[in-house]
């Protein structure tokens, strides 16, 4: 028997004694509150019998079909669980406008009082190994039972205030009113589950800033790796995909690149036993310089972009027009700000920015020549600027059908705030 069946076991057992005292109590007692917080118990006893099943069918490894192997079972049982408790969280509300007038006996408040201490501990319990296995099954049952300790002391109390019905009137609605409550209580954990875990099956990704930062000093703890361009850290139930994009130097040759690469991706699985599948992609290290643009180097680059973004090459004299005006506007108001790429000495693009009236960092111009888009070296220019004005919000504008640039920016976090017809306005 595995840990994980060990604690749902101890579980069953706790939710099958605590269901059949609620329930017969219940009826003993003319208490509707009481026998829907044993309905309650009960739906921790099928969730668990589901969420053993789910654990076992996640453990499964992986096969031809599934070549990251069946973690993500963990979420499915997990959303079924979240279902089957909305499902009795509403049947409980619509029951509660079904029952009539009763007063309770006050055996009714002695066992919801036992019942409230037993199920807290038993919640903490599973809460606490479900955060120790880092396992979302057990983390959802523990929840769901806590929402039993809320809905015991929901019905302990009703059962208080039942007894001076007798008196005043009013508190005869006591029962209803907590019926209804534990049915809320019911609802709202199943949502909170439901959430968590479709989010979590459409490919979450790990966004612990501490945690991504130990990976990264992990990644270039040997020198080897010059820089890491993309890191992506998904979740698959019990356990972690990673992907990661790596700059080498571009001298070395293939074999040489892929044993840093390799070395790499041992270190990581040493690190953390969670991640199971890593993929490292390795680019050529282009070790970049940022010199001050001349007039005639921004005129020339800058009009040359225009042309092959609007225009596609071929700018008609209405279009040349309007690209002279947005060259000669850039050469008046912001070449101070424009920036040479060059590498070993090879001018390859540039980049402008500059803080606005509103004192934000707006980035007018990052362009690359096409053969060296793809080493990179327009994120770690963005990454620099990020870092550098990390106390200012950052501002960009692209062109709508610059697919590659929107790309890449949204992979930095920059999201669409503005538009107009030809171009986009991004803010990190």
């Amino acid at each position: 028997m595995d840990k994980i069946t060990k604690v749902m076991g101890i579980s069953i057992i706790t939710n099958i004694f605590l269901s059949v005292v609620k329930i017969v109590t219940g009826f003993i007692g003319n208490s509707g509150a009481l026998i829907a917080d044993g309905i309650h118990s009960f739906s921790d006893l099928s969730t668990d019998f589901i969420a053993i099943v789910g654990n076992y069918l996640s453990r499964k490894p992986a096969d031809e079909k599934h070549p990251y192997g069946h973690g993500k079972i963990e979420y499915i049982t997990s959303i079924i669980i979240s279902l089957v408790i909305l499902f009795l969280g509403g049947s409980i509300i619509y029951e509660s406008f079904q029952k009539q007038f009763v007063i309770p006996s006050m055996i009714v408040a002695l066992i919801s009082f036992v019942t409230i201490v037993l199920k807290l501990l038993l919640s903490k319990y599973i809460i606490r190994k479900g955060k120790e296995y880092k396992n979302n099954i057990l983390l959802a049952s523990g929840y769901e039972s806590s929402t039993d300790v809320i809905s015991s002391i929901v019905v302990f109390v009703s059962v208080l205030l039942m007894q001076l019905s007798k008196t005043w009137m009013i508190f005869k609605y006591a029962d209803m009113i907590a019926s209804i409550i534990v049915g809320i209580l019911i609802i709202k954990i199943g949502y909170s589950i439901l959430s968590e875990n479709m989010s979590t099956i459409l490919e979450e990704q790990e966004t612990n800033k501490e945690y991504l930062d130990s990976l990264k000093e992990i990644i270039l703890k040997d020198g080897n790796i010059h820089h890491i361009d993309n890191l992506l850290v998904l979740k698959y139930g019990s356990y972690y995909k990673l992907v990661a994009e790596v700059s080498v130097d571009s001298r070395l040759s293939i074999m040489e690149a892929h044993q840093y690469a390799h070395e790499a991706e041992n270190r990581l699985k040493m690190f953390d036993s969670k991640i199971i599948y890593v993929t490292i992609h390795v680019n050529p290290y282009q070790k970049y310089k940022l010199i001050k643009a001349t007039k005639r180097d921004f005129e020339k680059i800058y009009k040359y972009r225009l042309e092959t973004i609007i225009t596609e090459g071929k700018p008609e004299i209405e279009e040349q027009k309007r690209i002279e005006r947005y060259v000669k506007k850039g050469l008046k108001e912001h070449l101070n700000d424009y920036f040479m790429i060059t590498v070993e000495g090879n001018k390859i693009g540039t980049v402008g920015y500059y803080i606005t009236d509103d004192n934000t960092i707006l980035i007018e111009e990052l362009y690359l020549e096409e053969i060296y888009r793809n080493c990179k070296i327009g994120t770690s220019i963005l990454n620099h600027i990020i870092l550098k004005h990390k106390d200012k919000e950052i501002t960009l504008w692209v062109y709508k059908n610059n697919k590659i640039a929107i790309s890449l920016y949204q992979c930095l976090g920059f999201k669409k705030i503005e538009e107009t017809k030809e171009r986009m306005k991004m803010r990190k």
